[in-house]
């Protein structure tokens, strides 16, 4: 996998998870986020590439915390009824964004310099 397609499976799942923040309750929107990260938790994720080495610990971070937000994402709908404000996605969204955004940004810069 190249920095560039890396570049664009991390802007996909930022946007992805930037509108599961917003609307945690929307089926398609959780539904989005969840085939948005499938990328970041599949084995041929890149975490040992020497070119990114510089980014192996925010590339474990996001590939953690994408498979927590799957996680819930898929036990989401069963316990929909004790969780009405989607805070069960919501939370735990919103610090893989904050972890997806710097993940961006370092991917950016890197390609920039």
């Amino acid at each position: 996998m190249t920095p560039a397609d890396l570049e664009r499976i991390v802007s996909l799942a930022e946007l992805a998870c930037t509108a599961a923040v917003a609307q945690p309750k929307d089926a398609l929107v959780r539904q989005r986020l969840y085939q948005a990260l499938a990328p970041l938790v599949a084995p041929a994720f890149p975490g040992e590439d020497p070119e990114l080495a510089h980014l192996h610990e925010l590339l474990g971070q996001a590939r953690v915390w994408a498979d927590i937000v799957r996680t819930r994402i898929a036990g989401f709908d069963a316990s929909r009824l004790s969780d009405p404000l989607g805070l069960a996605i919501r939370i735990p969204a919103r610090d893989l964004l904050s972890i997806l955004t710097e993940l961006l940004h370092e991917l950016r810069r890197a390609r920039d310099a």
